[in-house]
């Protein structure tokens, strides 16, 4: 599957983008924000493998798709919609520690990917989860007009920072009317 933006294309995982999926995932600023092992690269190996069994399930329910810029082609992160039912779906968006600042970079990915939720998969709503620390993403939330349904102690990790798991949910009327620039679904640029 690919989502073609004219600054960056989502595509499905091959073998080759493994390299620099697990450079990423092992930079000790993104272990250092989940407070994952150093040491535990098949984390990472499996993580990997596992977005790419996704790919192949009929019918297909997740889709976590790599991240490329169009100039370099280097990988800038990975995103995805995992459906939770036939009507709703949970995003997900993470860049590379390298990426981190490029705060447009995901406003146009999560866009990218709620357009191809809400017209493609004809879902009604998408959630997403973060820690209540993540700054970053309850700014690009509250960009899409999305809404917190609840809240709950996270996992050690967050508790250890004083953070809170927070859920969020944009449906799709939100969507319509939410500020982005286009204000309304567009057709978006997708080829399988």
């Amino acid at each position: 599957m690919l989502i073609d933006h004219p600054r960056f294309s989502l595509r499905d995982f091959t073998k080759a983008d493994q390299p620099p999926f697990l450079a990423y995932q092992m930079d000790p600023r993104y272990l250092a924000l989940y407070d994952f092992d150093p040491a535990d690269v098949q984390r990472a190996v499996d993580l990997f493998e596992l977005f790419r069994a996704w790919r192949d399930a009929l019918p297909r329910l997740n889709f976590q798709l790599g991240i490329f810029d169009k100039r370099t082609g280097e990988l800038c992160g990975c995103a995805g919609l995992r459906k939770a039912t036939d009507d709703t779906a949970v995003l997900g968006i993470e860049l590379a520690p390298a990426k981190w600042g490029r705060f447009a970079l995901a406003l146009d990915v999560a866009e990218e990917l709620m357009d191809f939720g809400f017209r493609e998969l004809h879902l009604a709503t998408i959630f997403g989860d973060t820690a209540s620390g993540n700054k970053r993403v309850a700014k690009l939330a509250r960009w899409f007009g999305a809404r917190i349904v609840a809240e709950r102690e996270g996992p050690g990790w967050m508790a250890e920072r004083g953070w809170r798991e927070v859920d969020w949910a944009v449906d799709r009327r939100l969507w319509v009317h939410s500020p982005r620039p286009s204000g309304r679904l567009r057709k978006p640029r997708i080829a399988s």
